[in-house]
C-alpha cells in the first residue's frame, strides 16, 4: 500500500509539472529556432546572444533578471513588474522608479515560481545564459527571454545591451533620442572644459570592503563615461588594479572621484591615513565623493548622473 501511494504521489507531481509547462507554452510566444517556425503578427523577432526570440509587439509585463536589465527597461520608459536584486539590493538612484515592483530573488538564483506567477510577456537578462543552460531553458518556457552579453572579457557592453533590448522591445526610436542626448551632453562638457580637458588627469577610486580598487578603462560604466569625455587617466589606471593602503600612491591624480561601497568600513581609516593625506589631489582639495551605486550603474540613467558629477566638480 505504501508503494502504491508513493507511485500515485509521483504521478501527481509529474502531472502538475506537465500542466505548468503546458500553461506556459500556451500563454506566451515561444523562442524561435533556426527551423523556420511561423511568426505571429503580434510579435517581433529579436536577435540576441541566445539566438532568435519572438517578443510581443507591445510588451506590458517585463521581468528583469539583474540591475542592468532593470535600468535599461526603466530608461526606455517601461516599469518592470518584477526584478532580481544584486548583493546589496536595489540601488538608491532607482528607488523612486521601482515602487511596488516584485522582487524575484537575486540575480544568481532567480525564483522561477515567482516569475511564473507574475505571468511576464518578456524576460530580460544581461547574464551569460549560455553558461546556465538549464536556467535558460526554464525561463524560455515561462516567457520569451532576451539575453545580452554584458562582459566580453575586455569591456562592459552597456551601450550594446541597451540597443539590443531597445530593438527587442520596439523602442529603437526612443533609444536613439536617449543616445543622442547623452552624446550632446558629452560634447557640452568637452567644450566647457576647454584646454583643461587634456590636462586634468582623473583618478577613479572605489573603496570596497576588502580592498581599494582603481577602476580600469572599459571595466565599469563610470570609466567608459570618462573615456567618452576624453579625460586622461594615468597608465596604471587604464588597466585597473586592486591596492592596499601601502600602494595608495597609484590612486593619485589631478582629481580623485571616490566611491564608497556601503559595507566598506575601512573608509575612515583610509582617508585619515598619512599616505592618503600625501596624495596631490588630497592636498589640493580635489577629492570628490560620488555615489557608488550609479558610478557602478547599468545604463543611461546612471551615465547621466555620472555626467552630472563631472559637470559639478570639473566645470567651475
Amino acid at each position: 500500500m505504501h508503494k502504491i501511494r508513493r507511485v500515485i504521489g509521483l504521478f501527481g507531481l509529474t502531472l502538475l509539472a506537465i500542466v505548468l509547462f503546458s500553461a506556459c507554452a500556451s500563454n506566451f510566444p515561444q523562442n524561435l529556432t533556426s527551423s523556420g517556425k511561423s511568426v505571429s503578427s503580434e510579435c517581433r523577432i529579436a536577435k540576441h546572444i541566445m539566438g532568435e526570440t519572438c517578443v510581443p509587439t507591445h510588451p506590458q509585463r517585463i521581468v528583469a533578471l539583474d540591475q542592468s536589465s532593470l535600468e535599461i527597461a526603466l530608461a526606455l520608459g517601461f516599469k518592470p513588474i518584477g526584478a532580481a536584486v544584486w548583493l546589496e539590493g536595489f540601488p538608491f538612484y532607482l528607488q523612486e522608479r521601482i515602487q511596488g515592483m516584485t522582487i524575484i530573488g537575486d540575480s544568481e538564483q532567480p525564483n522561477l515560481e515567482k516569475i511564473l506567477m507574475l505571468k511576464p510577456d518578456v524576460i530580460l537578462s544581461v547574464s551569460n545564459l549560455k553558461q546556465r543552460g538549464s536556467l535558460s531553458n526554464q525561463l524560455s518556457q515561462i516567457a520569451p527571454t532576451v539575453a545580452c552579453e554584458w562582459w566580453d572579457g575586455k569591456i562592459v557592453r552597456w551601450k550594446e545591451c541597451f540597443q539590443s533590448f531597445a530593438e527587442a522591445l520596439g523602442k529603437s526610436s526612443e533609444a536613439e533620442t536617449i543616445i543622442n542626448d547623452y552624446n550632446q551632453r558629452i560634447a557640452e562638457l568637452r567644450q566647457a572644459l576647454g584646454d583643461r580637458l587634456y590636462t586634468t588627469e582623473v583618478s577613479l577610486v572605489a573603496m570596497n570592503p576588502q580592498y581599494i580598487r582603481l577602476r580600469g578603462e572599459g571595466k565599469h560604466i563610470c570609466s567608459i563615461v570618462v573615456q567618452d569625455v576624453g579625460l586622461p587617466r594615468s597608465p596604471i589606471q587604464k588597466k585597473g588594479i586592486d591596492m592596499s593602503i601601502e600602494t595608495i600612491e597609484y590612486a593619485d591624480g589631478d582629481v580623485i572621484f571616490l566611491q564608497q561601497h556601503p559595507q566598506a568600513d575601512n573608509y575612515q581609516h583610509v582617508i585619515n591615513h598619512p599616505l592618503w593625506l600625501q596624495l596631490n589631489a588630497v592636498q589640493l582639495g580635489k577629492v570628490y565623493k560620488v555615489g557608488h551605486d550609479y558610478w557602478h550603474g547599468g545604463s543611461y540613467i546612471a551615465a547621466n548622473l555620472i555626467l552630472d558629477d563631472l559637470f559639478k566638480y570639473l566645470v567651475k
